[in-house]
């Protein structure tokens, strides 16, 4: 599976240079980047927000180390949680399809004053082994909806 073309033109969605030797010294136990993937909302009420649905595509990186979970996306970090964080356990993983990794939560678990689901949808042949980890560290299996 080849990168998306941003990546390749432009090198949008690479791991940050600012963040790549931080990582690196974290110990990465898997990473891709160039990734393209869709953010999803659904029934997503935040202050002054509302969004039923909503679904827009995204290159990023997503980047699993010793110590944390990134995931940069739109140009900014959308995740970055330490391993050791109790909300680990409220992050569902799944696999919807060949190459394909889904994440999601409910985002009152991250982001006060909001409610409603939040999924990351990421296309990477690295799908398997990323659910594997995100397992393995105590996100829970989740069934796409």
């Amino acid at each position: 599976m080849g990168k998306s073309l941003l990546y390749r033109l432009f090198n949008l969605g690479s791991i940050p240079e600012k963040l790549a030797p931080v990582l690196k010294q974290e110990g990465i136990v898997v990473a891709d980047e160039g990734l393209t993937g869709w953010f999803r909302t659904r029934d997503v009420a935040a202050p002054g927000k509302r969004h039923i649905r909503r679904s827009r595509w995204f290159c990023g990186c997503l980047v699993i180390t010793k110590m944390r979970i990134l995931c940069h996306a739109f140009g900014k970090r959308q995740i970055n949680l330490p391993v050791g964080d109790a909300r680990l356990s409220r992050l569902s993983v799944d696999l919807p399809g060949e190459n394909l990794l889904l994440i999601s939560f409910e985002s009152s678990d991250f982001l006060p004053g909001w409610k409603g689901r939040i999924e990351f949808l990421f296309r990477t042949e690295e799908a398997g082994e990323f659910r594997d980890v995100l397992l393995s560290l105590g996100a829970k299996p989740g069934s796409h909806i």
